[in-house]
């Protein structure tokens, strides 16, 4: 999953009609639990991610699965299987 295609997904903006890519970001506020959120620059409307959120609760849990006790590190979940994850929920 890119970032460019979490934007396309709130293209128009449904405040202001924005049509220009370039004129969205992505961000995620991370002291609200990694909420993950495209703002319209044009507006500054902003449009909650559900299908990021999947994708971060996933990269998330894998990464606490990593730092349990007793689990060797660099037997836990490698960054491409974050990769694949991140992949396969688009």
């Amino acid at each position: 999953m890119k970032i460019r295609d979490i934007i396309q997904e709130f293209i128009p903006c449904d405040v202001c009609g924005n049509r220009d890519v370039n004129q969205f970001y992505f961000h995620v506020f991370v002291h609200k639990g990694s909420q993950p959120y495209v703002k319209c620059c044009e507006c500054e409307e902003e449009y909650y991610s559900t299908r990021a959120r999947k994708v971060l609760t996933l990269v998330e849990e894998a990464i606490q699965l990593r730092m349990r006790p007793g689990i060797d590190v660099n037997s836990g979940i490698s960054t491409e299987s974050i990769k694949i994850l991140f992949n396969h929920h688009q």
